[in-house]
């Protein structure tokens, strides 16, 4: 099936009159089904190239059709450093045909012939290609892993219509080699690819690779703004998630929606996802935008939103307000009829490059998540009744998840009817003061229908119940607050439910509310002294002796670059070094700070430290590991990346971590002077940020303060 894509070279060219150097072509779809957009580089000059195209049954051989050939004149622009951009639209292009192309100087030379197919627009499929991200592992690699998937996933599926990249096509926005890469695989110059703007690709660079149909101003940055293009009666809409102003994505949308009034299904492409289930996905900037966002998805009854960045696979229930609407018709063959609410899927890299663990509890609006560590890629089949989304990983090209939505409204829609509910905690405990030490409880309510399935329950039916009065309170979305004067025992809760005129009510649970108090022994953003210079420091460093006097110092968070932070600990307030070579940063740097313990009796036997890691870190409390992250247990040289050892991976971003420690670790506490020594370890050489902060929380024993006045008495 692959051959089909092997280039044609007219015979003009095989004679060698002399080849066009046309690179990094793009083919992409164009404002619909009639048109495509090209752009391509050449060395630089100021005449603009073009593009000719006829039908592929005009041919004779392998000579190209001059004489029954359109041909279109580009627009020239300087790119990169000896280099022009050029970009072109073909018109009055025919369903379910198939053509050659060729790129040309103007002058008589052209590049080599390709072709392509077009397909009826009632009934086609598309694929999905999540961040490919040539360069964030290496070049190489990232290539023949992207090419791989491309080569799979057009065996399986060859009449594809076109491509939906959702973002990061490379790693640094400006890198003409990791361009290159991505552009590699065949079937790019042969099938049409929709891009997306990625915060890795956010440059006047993308815009030079790139040539995108229906451009707006809307969502701008220097890569280009909001985008749109139909395929019959389905309407893409392409936003560019870097611009945060959702106001102006609303505006786009709202917009689109209106010119184009016939579509039937419509879709929403960005590259941050807004519900996803792995290190971004609880970042401050992605829920507010999935806030400012899901209003006018909702609004515009859009039935997929497709997206990427966060480096693992989730789909979503149906979701309308922020909600997961799980009670839907389902058919015998498991396919959602005329839902309410829209799809939400984020898939995982199509090259391989960079993976990033889920969190551990999952997040109510995931139907299904993964991490399965080898590239995927998703295929949608749209219909003039249903689309369906299958996802398979590359490896085995097992199929992973299938999702189909139908709308057809000869179908009438009969919802199965709540039977029961259930109430759970997501803890037993619930401390009188704010704690480090024991999680926020959450009461979760699920329903059940009567045909054995979840029943969405709103917010607004449900009403928490508590026996013992003036304890705590509970919010409508299940969370518990401890009121002031709360008394330490055991309370009972339930809830009830109002559904269809019947009151349904869960079983009882107890809950205890335990005495709490606890105190802070090394404050977040507290002096630490550090050493970049790339030394091997062995094993003295991290002694209390050791002396740090020729160390540097600063203010923590410490770490690059200056505008990196971490939820808890904030941006960065201390800027160190990487070395000489931002392709080769050094793999570890050296940290040490002091704290003072005037009454160790005090302190109780719980202890957890809080703190924000890029990537790796191995933490001493006065010469004695105390807990490491992200790394294997043994010795760890200082030379030593992340990629190199096994038992690793990329940080998670979007969270700080925490060590619980244990009466053995406490035990290295000294009354007075305390020493910390944290070693951190970067990811790669070519990563972009190490980051580093913490604090040192533990109980307070509730009878130290009374025992040491009492001794003061008797004195």
């Amino acid at each position: 099936m692959i051959s089909s894509f092997i280039p044609f070279v007219s015979n003009v060219e095989a004679e060698g009159s002399g080849s066009y150097q046309a690179t990094n072509i793009s083919f992409a779809p164009g404002a619909d089904e009639t048109k495509y957009n090209f752009s391509w580089y050449s060395p630089e000059t100021s005449n603009p190239g073009v593009v000719e195209y006829a039908k592929k049954s005009d041919m004779t051989g392998e000579v190209f059709p001059s004489e029954l050939a359109k041909t279109t004149t580009a627009t020239v622009a300087n790119a990169s450093s000896g280099y022009s951009t050029h970009k072109a639209t073909i018109t009055d292009v025919e369903s379910a045909s198939e053509y050659v192309y060729r790129i040309g100087d103007g002058n008589g030379k052209w590049s080599d012939t390709y072709s392509f197919k077009t397909h009826d627009t009632d009934s086609y499929n598309f694929l999905i290609m999540g961040d490919t991200q040539i360069g964030s592992g290496k070049v190489p690699s990232d290539t023949e892993g992207w090419v791989n998937t491309l080569n799979k996933a057009y065996a399986k599926y060859p009449d594809s219509s076109f491509i939906l990249s959702v973002g990061d096509q490379v790693n640094n926005a400006n890198s003409e080699e990791e361009y290159a890469g991505y552009f590699t695989p065949k079937e790019l110059k042969q099938v049409p690819t929709a891009t997306t703007i990625g915060n890795h690709d956010n440059s006047n660079s993308y815009k030079q690779h790139f040539n995108v149909p229906n451009e707006t101003t809307y969502g701008a940055t220097a890569a280009g703004g909001d985008y749109s293009f139909t395929r019959g009666d389905t309407l893409f809409m392409v936003l560019n998630s870097n611009n945060k102003n959702a106001s102006e994505h609303n505006a786009f949308m709202e917009e689109t929606v209106a010119a184009n009034p016939d579509a039937k299904w419509k879709f929403v492409v960005l590259h941050h996802s807004i519900y996803s289930a792995a290190s971004h996905s609880l970042e401050t900037s992605i829920v507010k935008l999935r806030e400012e966002l899901v209003p006018t998805i909702d609004q515009l009854d859009i039935d997929a939103v497709l997206m990427g960045h966060d480096h693992s696979y989730v789909r979503t229930y149906q979701m309308e307000g922020l909600q997961p609407l799980k009670n839907q018709m389902i058919d015998e063959q498991g396919r959602v009829i005329n839902p309410t609410g829209t799809m939400y899927l984020t898939v995982n890299s199509s090259s391989g490059s960079k993976y990033y663990n889920l969190k551990e509890t999952p997040e109510p609006y995931s139907a299904v998540r993964s991490q399965l560590k080898t590239p995927t890629f998703s295929n949608v089949t749209v219909t003039p009744t249903s689309v369906e989304f299958s996802t398979y990983r590359v490896d085995t090209m097992e199929q992973v998840d299938t999702y189909t939505i139908v709308k057809d409204p000869s179908i009438p829609v009969k919802l199965p009817e709540l039977k029961k509910v259930h109430l759970e905690a997501s803890g037993e405990q619930v401390p009188t003061n704010p704690s480090s030490f024991f999680e926020d409880v959450k009461l979760t309510l699920t329903g059940e229908n009567k045909s054995g399935g979840p029943f969405d329950v709103p917010y607004s039916d449900i009403s928490y119940k508590v026996k013992e009065e003036g304890q705590i309170s509970i919010s409508p979305s299940g969370e518990i607050t401890v009121l002031e004067g709360a008394k330490p025992g055991k309370i009972q809760v339930w809830a009830e439910v109002q559904s269809n005129g019947k009151k349904f009510k869960t079983k009882k649970m107890h809950l205890t509310i335990v005495e709490h108090a606890e105190e802070t022994i090394v404050e977040k953003g507290s002096n630490w002294k550090y050493l970049d210079d790339g030394s091997d420091q062995g094993t003295a460093w991290k002694a209390p002796e050791f002396d740090d006097s020729s160390w540097k110092s600063g203010l923590a968070p410490l770490g690059y670059p200056i505008s990196e932070d971490r939820p808890m600990f904030g941006d960065i307030q201390t800027l160190i070094g990487y070395g000489p070579d931002s392709a080769n940063k050094y793999p570890t740097t050296y940290f040490r700070t002091t704290f003072e313990l005037e009454d160790l009796s005090k302190i109780g036997e719980m202890a957890r430290i809080n703190f924000g890691i890029d990537d790796s870190v191995i933490l001493y409390l006065n010469g004695q590991e105390i807990g490491r992250h992200n790394l294997p247990e043994g010795d760890i040289s200082y030379d030593k990346y992340l990629s190199d050892l096994a038992g690793s991976s990329v940080a998670d971003e979007s969270a700080y971590e925490s060590f619980d420690l244990t009466k053995e670790d406490l035990a290295h506490l000294v009354q007075g002077t305390n020493v910390l020594a944290a070693e951190i370890h970067q990811d790669r050489p070519t990563s972009s940020d190490v980051y580093w902060d913490m604090e040192f929380v533990t109980t307070v024993k509730s009878d130290a303060g009374e025992k040491k006045n009492k001794g003061k008495d008797k004195k």
